[in-house]
């Protein structure tokens, strides 16, 4: 290991990644480092959406809603194997707390901020155009609805890798399940193949998300104040909808989504506050039992139980420290914090998957002033990521395209079972070290308990590919 570096950065979820990109691309000599896998906290416990953040025009904050906008469009651009528009219908009832002139208020502005967009302009449908398009909705009080676009990231883990994979390539050295034990004022240390290492960085950017307290000592002010959000996965059901649909709880007036996502359904998200360890985040039955019974208001003839979560996912936003009571006041907005003390620290605050590359962008140029040296242009808006070049014009199954884009063709390269080949490839080429990081954060296999079930033979298969590639012996590709 080159134990010298321009920056280090100590998080390998989405910003930690983009920030690694970025600086890598710009030339710095760049170490990104996590305790965990790429992309194993809060990256991988959102809602998955690339959106405008509609709900931010309430609270009156324009600009964090047009750089929203303008970074899902880019978003569009550079990782289209990963990012798609995506319909939202927004059913509006008596009982709502917006009418429909509210929703249509907000929907011409929210047209307007997007003006150089490239997916649809807002419809507004009435009480019977609502009823066609969505037949298992529930009809009662039902006025009208909006119907909008905005984008999603069906696999964000993959989003993220593609960025360390960018990084990586542009000379990145990138390590994890190497938790850093102490930040020094020139470098750090940590814990790698359970031997204590140290790193030397001019710059160290603390993107841990909700762990970044945890990297301050004591006497450093708390910056982060968490939300617990959490989620269920549910098979399609009676009714189910063909779009998303962006709903207001009836039993406390939260907004939440109900989402066609990997041949299920996504429905979520909470949001209470959480002041443990976010590693012990879980979400709780009562949150669970919260989101059934809203989707069963929604949709009556689904009969949703807890028998029918394939399985739930919490995480903890790192959102900024306030005095805030209300959880949905609290500004989505990012924050790149100095330390008076460490003065070559920079400790990264909020963020959200759709804003990482402004939010890279802004802290990189920030790294350049510290270091005193010009800053070359960011290009992070216009390469695209590894999976997206020339993806237009590759021929392959239709979920590795989903999930590798036009890296789909290196998969194939390795064996001619897919499946074989996708293990192969996680652990070759993609950082996967675990089980977990192959299955749930590089092949997404795991994210289907129906397919697992169909297929167990891929657990086993995977465990001898693990024992002979990740710990010592043999070439996998001998298989």
């Amino acid at each position: 290991m080159n134990s010298e570096f321009d920056v280090i950065v100590i998080g390998a979820g989405i910003n930690g990644a983009g920030i690694a990109r970025d600086a890598a691309m710009r030339g710095l000599k760049v170490l990104l480092i996590d305790k965990s896998d790429i992309a194993s906290g809060t990256s991988a416990a959102s809602t998955r959406l690339i959106h405008g953040g509609l709900r931010y025009l309430e609270h009156f904050e324009f600009g964090l809603v047009c750089e929203s906008l303008r970074e899902r469009e880019t978003l569009l651009h550079i990782a289209p194997h990963l990012v798609r528009p995506l319909p939202i219908t927004i059913p509006i009832y008596k009982q709502s707390q917006r009418g429909p002139l509210t929703v249509r208020a907000g929907m011409i502005v929210y047209d307007l901020l997007s003006f150089t967009k490239s997916l649809p302009r807002h419809r507004m449908l009435s009480r019977r155009e609502t009823l066609e398009q969505l037949p298992g909705l529930n009809p009662d009080g039902l006025l009208s609805s909006a119907l909008y676009f905005d984008a999603q990231v069906e696999f964000a883990e993959r989003l993220v890798l593609e960025n360390v994979l960018a990084a990586s390539e542009c000379g990145a050295e990138v390590y994890t399940y190497a938790p850093v034990t102490k930040l020094t004022g020139s470098g750090i240390e940590f814990v790698c193949d359970g031997k204590k290492q140290f790193a030397r960085g001019s710059v160290i950017v603390n993107a841990s998300g909700p762990w970044v307290d945890y990297l301050l000592d004591e006497t450093s002010p708390k910056l982060i104040g968490g939300t617990k959000g959490s989620h269920i996965v549910v098979a399609p059901f009676a009714g189910s909808p063909a779009t998303a649909i962006y709903l207001e709880a009836e039993s406390d007036k939260r907004p939440f989504f109900i989402i066609p996502w990997n041949g299920n359904y996504l429905i979520g998200t909470t949001d209470v506050r959480f002041e443990d360890n976010p590693d012990e985040v879980r979400s709780e039955l009562w949150e669970i039992d919260y989101l059934l019974a809203e989707a069963n208001r929604a949709f009556p003839e689904a009969r949703l139980t807890r028998e029918h979560v394939l399985y739930t996912y919490s995480g903890v936003r790192p959102l900024p420290v306030t005095g805030e009571k209300d959880e949905q006041s609290i500004t989505r907005r990012h924050f790149i914090r100095e330390h008076p003390r460490l003065n070559n620290l920079l400790s990264i605050v909020g963020g959200k998957l759709t804003t990482y590359r402004s939010l890279a962008e802004e802290c990189v140029d920030l790294i350049f002033r510290k270091l005193g040296r010009p800053s070359p242009p960011c290009a992070t808006a216009k390469e695209v990521l590894p999976g997206a070049v020339n993806f237009s014009s590759v021929k392959n199954p239709a979920r590795l395209l989903r999930v590798y884009g036009s890296r789909a063709n290196q998969v194939t390269q390795l064996h001619e079972d897919p499946f074989t080949s996708e293990i192969l490839f996680a652990f070759k080429h993609e950082f996967a070290k675990t089980l977990d990081d192959c299955f749930l954060r590089r092949t997404m296999i795991g994210l289907n308990p129906v397919f697992i079930r169909e297929n167990p033979w891929l657990i086993s298969f995977a465990q001898e590919i693990h024992a002979r590639s990740a710990f010592g012996g043999g070439e996998p590709g001998e298989r």
